[in-house]
C-alpha cells in the first residue's frame, strides 16, 4: 500500500516538475482565484434568494450570463490575436471578475444580480486568451496533465469551502456572503496582475498579433467563415467540443441549483451546504493523485465513458435522496466527485487535440459561440424546473449524462472510419 503511494507521488512529482514557463505560472497562481471562488460559490444562489429572488429569477440570471458570455466568445478569439494572449487575459479577467465581485458584495435584488452576471460574461474573452497562454507552449501530449493539475489547484482551493459555512453560521447568510465577495475582489484583482508579471506571449501569440495588424475586417470574416466550414467537415471535432458543451450545461445546472436542492428541497441547515464541496475537492484531490496517471493510458474515450457513468450514477443517487440524509448525499458527492475529475480534463484534452495552433484563438471563440448558443436555454429551464420540484434540474443532468455517453460512441465510430481511410490512402 504504501510502496503504492510513493510510486504516485513520484509520479505526479515528475509530472509537476515537467512544467514550464506560461503553465507552471498559470498553475502557481491559480488558488488566488480557487480559494475565494470556492468560498462564495456554495452560496451564490441561496444568497440570490435571501435577497428576494425567486428560482425563475436565478435560471434567467444564468441564461442571461450565458447568452452574453456566447456574444463576447464572439470577438475573443480576434481581440486575443489583436492584443496578445497576455495582454488580453490581464485586461479582460480584471473587467469580468473585478467589477463583478464588488457588484455582487453590495447587492440589494435581482437588477443588481442581472448587471453582475452581463459584467462577468467579459471573462469569456479572457478565457479564450488565458487558454492559449496555458496551453500553447505545451507539447500536446502534455495538455491533459495541465489540465489536470489546474483541476488539482481548484480542487485544492475547494478544501477552504468549510470556512464559509462557518462564516455563514457565525455572521448568518447574507453579511458573510457579503464578506466573502469583498475578498474575492481583493484576491483575484491580486492574482490577474502577478501572473501578467509571470508569464510571457506565447510564440503563436506573437506571430498571430503580427497577421492580425495586416488583417481588415473583411478578411476576418472571411477567415472566420473559412473555420466554421473546415470545422463542420471534422465530426471528432465537432463530436469532442460537444462533450465540452455538456461539461458547461453541467457546471450551469449543478453550480447554479445544487445549493437549493439541499437547502430548500432536502431541508439541510444552510451552514452544512458548504460540506459537500470540501468533500468533492477530498475525493476529486485522491482521483487526480492516483487514478488519473492510470486513467491517461486507458486513454481518453474509456476515460470518459467511466467518467460519464460515475456522474450518471451519482445524480440519480441525488435524485433519490431521502428528507436530510447525509450518508446518500455523501455518497452522491463521492460519485460525482470521481466522475467530474475523469470527465473534465479529458473533454478539454480531446477537443484542444483536434485544434491546430495556428488557428486556436479563433476555433475556440468560434465553438464557445455554438457553447453558448446551445447551453443558454439550460439555466432558464432548470429555473422552471426547479420551481416545479427541486429534483427536477438534477433530472435533466442525469439525462445529460446519457448523451455524453451516446456522444462517444458516436466519436468512436467516426475515428475508425477516420483510420481506416487514412490506412488506404
Amino acid at each position: 500500500m504504501f510502496g503504492l503511494l510513493k510510486r504516485k507521488l513520484q509520479e505526479n512529482w515528475r509530472i509537476l516538475k515537467g512544467f514550464r514557463g506560461n503553465a507552471r505560472a498559470c498553475l502557481v497562481m491559480e488558488p488566488l482565484w480557487g480559494i475565494p471562488f470556492n468560498l462564495y460559490i456554495p452560496y451564490a444562489s441561496v444568497y440570490m434568494l435571501a435577497l428576494g429572488c425567486t428560482d425563475t429569477q436565478v435560471g434567467i440570471i444564468a441564461s442571461v450570463g450565458l447568452a452574453f458570455q456566447m456574444i463576447f466568445s464572439l470577438i475573443g478569439g480576434y481581440v486575443t490575436d489583436k492584443l496578445g494572449r497576455r495582454r488580453t487575459t490581464l485586461i479582460f479577467d480584471l473587467i469580468g471578475w473585478t467589477i463583478p465581485t464588488l457588484i455582487w458584495a453590495v447587492a440589494r435584488n435581482f437588477n443588481y444580480f442581472l448587471v453582475a452576471a452581463i459584467v462577468n460574461a467579459v471573462f469569456r474573452i479572457a478565457y479564450a486568451s488565458w487558454t492559449c497562454l496555458l496551453v500553447e507552449d505545451t507539447k500536446p501530449d502534455r495538455r491533459v496533465h495541465v489540465y489536470t493539475w489546474i483541476y488539482v489547484a481548484g480542487v485544492l482551493a475547494g478544501f477552504f469551502s468549510p470556512i464559509a459555512g462557518a462564516l455563514v453560521g457565525r455572521f448568518t447568510l447574507v453579511p458573510a456572503v457579503r464578506g466573502l465577495y469583498a475578498f474575492a475582489f481583493l484576491s483575484m484583482t491580486a492574482m490577474f496582475f502577478l501572473r501578467n508579471a509571470l508569464t510571457r506571449e506565447t510564440e503563436t501569440g506573437l506571430r498571430k498579433s503580427e497577421e492580425v495588424r495586416r488583417f481588415r475586417l473583411k478578411e476576418t470574416i472571411h477567415e472566420h467563415k473559412t473555420i466554421v466550414l473546415n470545422l463542420l467537415k471534422s465530426p471528432l471535432t465537432l463530436i469532442s467540443f460537444t462533450l465540452v458543451i455538456i461539461k458547461n450545461i453541467h457546471i450551469t445546472i449543478k453550480r447554479t441549483f445544487l445549493a437549493i436542492l439541499l437547502t430548500n428541497g432536502l431541508g439541510f441547515p444552510k451552514e452544512a451546504v458548504a460540506l459537500f464541496p470540501a468533500i468533492h475537492s477530498v475525493v476529486m484531490l485522491l482521483v487526480f493523485l492516483f487514478v488519473m496517471p492510470t486513467m491517461g493510458r486507458l486513454g481518453a474515450k474509456r476515460s470518459l465513458l467511466i467518467g460519464y457513468l460515475t456522474l450518471l450514477a451519482g445524480y440519480l443517487v441525488l435524485v433519490l435522496s431521502p428528507f436530510r440524509s447525509y450518508t446518500v448525499v455523501i455518497i452522491s458527492t463521492v460519485l460525482t466527485a470521481f466522475g467530474t475529475a475523469v470527465a473534465f480534463p479529458f473533454s478539454d484534452a480531446l477537443l484542444h487535440n483536434t485544434i491546430e495552433d495556428a488557428d486556436r484563438a479563433k476555433i475556440i471563440s468560434i465553438l464557445h459561440v455554438f457553447l453558448f448558443a446551445v447551453s443558454t436555454p439550460f439555466g432558464y429551464i432548470s429555473g422552471i424546473l426547479s420551481s416545479l420540484a427541486k429534483q427536477l434540474p438534477f433530472v435533466l443532468l442525469a439525462l445529460v449524462q446519457v448523451v455524453g455517453i451516446v456522444l462517444l460512441g458516436v466519436f468512436a465510430v467516426f475515428e475508425r472510419r477516420q483510420r481506416a481511410t487514412g490506412l488506404r490512402e
